[in-house]
């Protein structure tokens, strides 16, 4: 990706070592105190956060996701964001990232909207890319294919996984995918197997049995009884009954199947949990 060259940053204010003259120390320090985001209302709030610090913008994103703001929330969260607009080149900033993770928790309509016009701004660095990319999954943003694509062969392995979570929902062919399964980063090849797999696309099941068999997380056990038959009914099934480790989520997806036995076995795992 190419970046528009940033102009040089001005010199950094130096302090007027005279300019407090007449003024009482407690005022300079009071001028300095924080004032707790609890006691702000919630325009306040808003208001705040659009022009948020280092030291408070933690507290203040923390309080819109317990206030539960929703749509009220989202331009300061975008003028927080714009604020920053050609920073973060190198490392992201942390008023960055927390912009774009409090607009992922709060993930209604504004929120997937603002995060998608983050996404296609052109002058969006490398470096803010994978906040970006993390925080459409998390609104499960449905992007066009063609804007995906790119993506999944991206230099980084962070951005090609995130990828490949972010096309299901574009249901590309297999040929698109098939690359992802062959990928040299495991993070990659087991996004790639996941997405392979919840699209009903078989040849993903052999690799999920493998990552169910040394790291069965939840998206690996949905993915994997996208694909059930009776040999992953089996496998899936016994675990759950070894195992209390997503006990309940096997169940329900066993249960949902069209099939006696994943049937039986779905009842045999929620009568184990009964009796814990």
């Amino acid at each position: 990706m190419t970046h528009r060259p940033t102009s040089l940053q001005n010199p950094p204010e130096q302090w007027d070592l005279f300019g407090e003259r007449g003024v009482e120390r407690s005022d300079i320090a009071a001028k300095n105190v924080e004032v707790d985001p609890k006691t702000f209302e919630d325009q306040e709030l808003i208001e705040q956060v659009a022009k948020a610090k280092l030291s408070n913008v933690h507290a203040l994103c923390t309080q819109i996701i317990e206030r539960n703001l929703g749509d009220t929330a989202v331009p300061g969260l975008v003028a927080l964001w714009s604020r920053f607009q050609g920073f973060g080149i190198i490392t992201p900033l942390p008023e960055q990232q927390l912009a774009l993770q409090t607009l992922g928790a709060i993930g209604n309509h504004a929120a997937q909207a603002a995060i998608s016009k983050i996404l296609v701004a052109p002058d969006l660095p490398d470096s803010l890319l994978p906040l970006a990319l993390q925080a459409a999954t998390t609104v499960a943003l449905r992007l066009p294919q063609q804007q995906v694509i790119p993506w999944l062969g991206h230099e980084s392995p962070i951005v090609r996984a995130l990828a490949f979570t972010l096309i299901q929902a574009a249901n590309p062919p297999l040929n698109i995918l098939e690359t992802g399964l062959t990928d040299p980063d495991p993070s990659v090849r087991r996004a790639a197997l996941v997405t392979v797999g919840n699209l009903g696309h078989h040849v993903a099941k052999s690799g999920l049995l493998a990552e169910f068999g040394k790291n069965p997380t939840s998206q690996i056990v949905r993915a994997l009884l996208a694909l059930a038959d009776e040999e992953i009914i089996v496998i899936t099934g016994r675990y759950a009954l070894e195992n209390q480790a997503h006990q309940a989520l096997i169940a329900d997806e066993l249960s949902t199947l069209d099939d006696p036995k994943a049937t039986k076995i779905a009842l045999r795992i929620k009568i184990q949990m009964r009796q814990r």
